[in-house]
């Protein structure tokens, strides 16, 4: 089971996102005109270090090491009439093997290296990271949005 409650009005939970990057691109994932990561809900009982090596052997089939937590979020936005209140653990990641086309898990939408300069170009999911990934220095921030 995992970590989140929806009801008709309402979505909460407990997230992990892997933010994977090499040579100064992110690895996304493309739905219609949105950029979203491999991540997902935490299952209930599992610490989020884990859940987050479990949701790239889910969406994208291979092994990782989870190398730093880069930023804790409390994620609060509405989306059409739902109100959304996520906590969030994000998490640097390097992935053993070669990036697959699609992600695995789900509907089979197309992997993509999006560059760190050219975020803010983009509709990135969650959207702080367009601005405060390529800014990050090392430790980890608390990120609140509204």
């Amino acid at each position: 089971m995992d970590f989140r409650v929806i009801t008709n009005t309402h979505r909460y939970g407990v997230r992990v996102t892997a933010l994977i990057m090499k040579e100064n691109k992110l690895l996304c994932y493309k739905v219609a005109d949105q950029y979203h990561l491999v991540g997902g809900a935490i299952n209930v009982g599992e610490a989020s270090y884990d859940a987050v090596i479990r949701e790239v052997r889910e969406e994208l089939g291979l092994d990782c090491s989870v190398q730093d937590l880069m930023f804790v979020v409390e994620n609060r936005f509405d989306y059409e009439g739902e109100l959304h209140h996520m906590i969030e653990f994000h998490y640097k990641v390097a992935i053993f093997g070669e990036t697959p086309s699609h992600i695995l898990d789900g509907e089979p939408y197309e992997c993509e290296w999006v560059s760190l300069e050219k975020l803010s170009n983009i509709d990135l999911r969650p959207k702080f990271l367009k601005e405060e990934l390529p800014k990050w220095n090392g430790g980890v921030r608390h990120i609140e949005t509204d």
